[in-house]
């Protein structure tokens, strides 16, 4: 098992800034940095809802887990890096 963290690519689509996500959310730059470069190992549920509410606000889009983490069943093979 793994799971992808897609923020970097949903930034990228939204055309926000890494730093516009982390000021807007209220939180630590350096964690909206290692979730996009893959270094996240956990990240608490209220900051997971911070970052798609302000997701949310910024783009004016509904936004959802699956915009941000992706699971990779233990079986499949993939290009992406587990967390």
């Amino acid at each position: 098992m793994a799971i992808n963290i897609k923020l970097e690519e949903t930034l990228s689509k939204a055309g926000i800034t890494k730093n516009a996500l982390a000021r807007e959310a209220k939180v630590r730059p350096n964690l909206i940095y290692d979730m996009c470069d893959g270094k996240t190992k956990r990240v608490d549920l209220e900051t997971l809802s911070h970052i798609l509410d302000t997701l949310e606000d910024l783009t004016g889009q509904r936004h959802y887990l699956s915009d941000v983490l992706e699971y990779i069943p233990h079986n499949e093979k993939n290009d992406h890096t587990p967390v």
